[in-house]
């Protein structure tokens, strides 16, 4: 496809990067040329020096033949009209990046009389994602697919789990095969597993479970974890994800404490959530955050800009034995790093916008090969968790999966059918209408018939 990226920010460059590895034909544009320079050295990618609302700078970047043009520039409204500009000029589809509430309220009408295919808020599904995570105490991180049907979770194995050095195929009979291990993170390899693997101490497995079954599950599995639920909740920054995040969390009952450092800001959030504490304190003053409760706290969620010092709160956090941490990084070198100071959640909220619009990407590619509805990437892009609706173009359909030849490193993780979940066994088929889960290594899956060898 013709793809047309106007804005090389974090998520410009994100999604250059990722779209020209999946062999589309690249373009980016930007104002500034130093850096659209840098990205079509590093890139196999195109570049035009430009301004996003300028029509004759998107004429040149070949926006009449553009499949799709996505527009992330740091304005919203210059990405809604360059998106307006580019449709009017002949782009089939356009994506916009759009942080304002109030245009995102307005989804139907900017799709419906101004042609904008796509609007996505990075900082809403951050917190989304987030949000998801309380509800799974013991795991680092948690994807949903078939509306919330069925979770993939991921957990890291302790020293002290009772699973520890067990085979993958003793684990499942004793959640009465609720739940499918369907990938496994050791060091810097990967593992698409089967039942003679062993799973080790310091192991990061994604199990796939349904979502009320899966909670229950990970504490079996991840025991250090001494509570069932999430009540008390620090939250570090006033960002846009913040307050996303503290409305989700006044919805769901919980008692937030809000900190940020910017007075003015701290009186808009007052204003904005109704049941949230906020206070003005700098989260650099670790006494001041033991004055604020954090050791009484049940998770501490560091969501400023600045990557050192959510790593640092974390670390302190850690070290007041609060029971769940999550940090926001925008570098994702500094994970690295995070990983050896705590063992729980990270998000990085480029990598939630790319994986999107590249779900976005795909599914357009391939309208007419079983719809694709959900696309997350797991252990940092090395392993791709994709959904698919089961069509009667579908291949193999009522044979059982013992006698099909699928590709290598790939799984069939869950199969969604007449709302009933299943963990898929050999002598399963695969139906029409079907909604199943795929897991697959270092391999990108556009449609459905891509699994089979």
């Amino acid at each position: 496809m013709n793809i047309i990226i106007i804005g090389c920010g974090k998520l410009g460059i994100s999604l250059a990067k990722g779209l020209s590895e999946e062999n589309h034909d690249i373009t980016v544009i930007d104002h500034n040329e130093n850096i659209v320079n840098e990205i079509v050295e590093k890139l196999d990618v195109q570049g035009v020096v430009g301004r996003a609302t300028i029509k004759h700078d998107i004429e040149d970047a070949g926006v009449k033949k553009a499949d799709v043009v996505i527009a992330t520039t740091s304005s919203d409204e210059n990405n809604i009209l360059s998106c307006i500009i580019a449709r009017k000029l002949g782009a089939r589809h356009t994506v916009a990046r759009v942080r304002n509430p109030e245009y995102i309220k307005q989804i139907n009408f900017m799709r419906s009389e101004l042609g904008i295919s796509m609007m996505i808020n990075p900082d809403f599904f951050a917190a989304l994602e987030i949000s998801r995570i309380i509800q799974f105490p013991s795991a680092m991180n948690v994807d949903s697919f078939a509306d919330g049907l069925v979770d993939i979770a991921e957990v890291k194995i302790s020293v002290s789990s009772p699973y520890a050095g067990t085979k993958i195929g003793n684990i499942a009979p004793k959640f009465k095969n609720k739940m499918l291990i369907c990938a496994v993170s050791r060091g810097n390899e990967v593992y698409i597993p089967n039942g003679d693997f062993t799973v080790e101490a310091g192991d990061k497995i994604y199990i796939t479970g349904s979502h009320k079954n899966l909670a229950s599950i990970a504490k079996a599995i991840n025991p250090d974890k001494k509570f069932d639920t999430i009540k008390d909740i620090m939250i570090i920054g006033g960002s846009r994800i913040a307050f996303y995040l503290a409305n989700m969390l006044e919805s769901h009952g919980k008692n937030i404490v809000l900190i940020e450092k910017n007075m003015q800001h701290c009186e808009e959030l007052s204003e904005l959530l109704s049941n949230t504490t906020v206070i003005c304190g700098d989260a650099n003053e670790y006494d001041f955050l033991r004055e604020e409760g954090i050791e009484q706290m049940d998770a501490v969620i560091t969501l400023t800009n600045y990557d050192e010092l959510n790593i640092m709160v974390t670390a302190f956090a850690e070290s007041c034995s609060v029971p769940k941490n999550i940090t926001k990084i925008n570098n994702p070198n500094l994970s690295i790093l995070l990983d050896k100071i705590s063992s729980d959640s990270v998000i990085n909220v480029t990598d939630i916008a790319t994986d999107s619009i590249t779900h976005y990407i795909r599914a357009k590619k391939h309208v007419s090969s079983g719809e694709m509805k959900t696309l997350y990437k797991l252990v940092g892009g090395k392993v791709e968790a994709v959904e698919f609706v089961v069509d009667d173009k579908t291949k193999n359909l009522g044979i059982p999966l013992n006698d099909i030849s699928f590709k290598k490193n790939l799984l069939i993780a869950s199969i969604g059918r007449k709302g009933k979940l299943l963990f898929p066994k050999g002598n399963d088929v695969i139906e029409a209408g079907d909604r199943i889960v795929i897991v697959s290594k270092q391999r990108k899956i556009e449609k459905v018939n891509d699994i089979f060898d």
